[in-house]
């Protein structure tokens, strides 16, 4: 009988140690209930620029820049015809200053001729005491990058360095970032990743740290087809086939513009919304990795800049992409920004998309 109660008395100790194990999972491991969240959400932008994708299944914004090209045209470094200019450049930086868009002015040799020539003290006195280029960046946030049209600075008389070298003189918000290299030419890409000294000023070498909107040797006879439109960033090992992989030991980060066919009247490529809402609905299906980053420009030329009764179609390609900034599926990023967000918030991981 003894051996009996202590046989049930062992057998009820052992069915109240399986209930308190089977009772309550760990806290931790509870199931989301309806209408939780199961990966931390993304905040809207702020004025500091930043959202990497939080948590595997999460879906990275798209990080857009407005670029803005000055090309050279020796009209801009004459102190007449410079005021008209410099009160444009400022119209197009007010009507597009409501979107709180990233801007990258990127200028070449004759504007910054122009800005070093003719600014006045009445003008600067209308800018807070600064040249129009200071006063766009410190008013507006604009970046400045050295800029060539068609990417060739062979055949006048600067090239990069030169540009850069004068931009610099102009204003301190100079970047190290350049518009516009032709990515199937060799020498060029051996001469600034090298770095490449000036044509008027010997004196001065550049070596770019990143560079963006890379055109094709044909873009210099007005031919565009083999611009490039890529999304992402890498590092390209070099020029031709070697600009399409990734090194990360090169010296000159890539930043994709995507597609941006906005102002053409038989476009071959996407305008930046349409592209950007492409791929938005890629991601959101699955069918591109949620772990890259992927990036767009609208690439304003100076025939819209300077030209006022233009900005309507810039304005439209804002709006578009107006409420897609205000969900957080679009991040406005200037081209420092973008390759400061790649590198700590995407661990510099390579992307190269092609639609």
């Amino acid at each position: 009988m003894t051996k009996r109660l202590f046989l049930i008395f062992l057998l009820l100790i052992l069915v109240t140690m399986a209930c308190s194990l089977g009772g309550t999972a760990p806290r931790g491991d509870a199931p989301p209930q309806e209408g939780q969240q199961t990966t931390p959400s993304r905040a809207a932008p702020t004025g500091e620029v930043s959202a990497s994708p939080q948590g595997e299944d999460a879906i990275p914004p798209i990080y857009v820049t407005v670029a803005g090209h000055i090309e050279d045209v020796s009209v801009y470094a004459n102190c007449d015809a410079y005021p008209d200019f410099r009160g444009k450049l400022l119209q197009f930086a007010e009507a597009i200053a409501p979107y709180n868009a990233a801007v990258n002015l990127q200028i070449e040799y004759e504007f910054f001729m122009g800005v070093s020539r003719c600014e006045t003290g009445e003008m600067k006195a209308a800018t807070n005491g600064q040249n129009v280029i200071d006063y766009l960046a410190t008013r507006y946030h604009f970046e400045i990058d050295a800029h060539q049209e068609g990417g060739w600075d062979v055949e006048g008389r600067d090239n990069y360095a030169d540009i850069r070298y004068l931009g610099g003189q102009v204003t301190s918000a100079i970047t190290e970032t350049l518009g516009g290299l032709v990515w199937d030419d060799p020498a060029q890409w051996m001469r600034l990743a090298g770095g490449e000294s000036g044509q008027i000023y010997p004196d001065f070498t550049w070596t770019p740290e990143a560079f963006t909107l890379a055109v094709s040797s044909k873009h210099h006879e007005g031919d565009f087809s083999d611009d490039d439109v890529a999304s992402g960033v890498w590092i390209p090992k070099g020029a031709r086939s070697d600009f399409w992989t990734h090194d990360p030991n090169g010296p000159m980060v890539y930043i994709g513009p995507g597609e941006y066919d906005n102002w053409s009247a038989n476009p071959t490529h996407l305008p930046t919304s349409e592209f950007v809402q492409y791929l938005l609905a890629q991601l959101e299906q699955g069918r591109l990795p949620r772990d890259k980053m992927y990036t767009a420009s609208i690439a304003v030329p100076q025939s819209i800049i300077f030209h006022p009764e233009e900005y309507g179609d810039l304005l439209a390609v804002l709006d578009q992409l107006k409420p897609l900034v205000e969900s957080g599926q679009v991040v406005y990023a200037t081209y420092a920004q973008v390759v400061e967000i790649w590198r700590t918030e995407y661990g510099a991981s390579p992307n190269i998309f092609l639609r």
